[in-house]
């Protein structure tokens, strides 16, 4: 019973936001998104996207780049002793034909 206790607090925070932030990632594009010190991440469907986390200026960096047209959810921050994470509606998109 305690685990399940310490998962629900963690999870708190960013429930209490209710933040979904939507994502357009271009095909074959990288976008960079600040993500403090959450750590790890998931996708629904990874086939969709490459990603990383990377530290830069002591923060950490959601980097992903658009693979495969479609949508997906990801949650970055997903250690489970972590309190703060961020979940992005991703959608991979065409890039404009020049």
């Amino acid at each position: 019973m305690k685990r399940i206790a310490i998962v629900l607090l963690a999870a708190s925070p960013a429930l209490a936001d209710n933040a979904i932030t939507p994502l357009d990632v271009k095909l074959g594009k990288s976008v960079e998104v600040k993500v403090g010190y959450a750590r790890g991440y998931m996708c629904d469907d990874p086939t969709l996207v490459d990603a990383e986390l990377v530290t830069r200026e002591d923060a950490n960096w959601w980097v992903v780049t658009g693979k495969k047209l479609g949508k997906t959810q990801c949650k970055v921050g997903s250690a489970y002793d972590s309190p703060t994470y961020y979940v992005f509606d991703v959608r991979v998109i065409a890039a404009p034909k020049k």
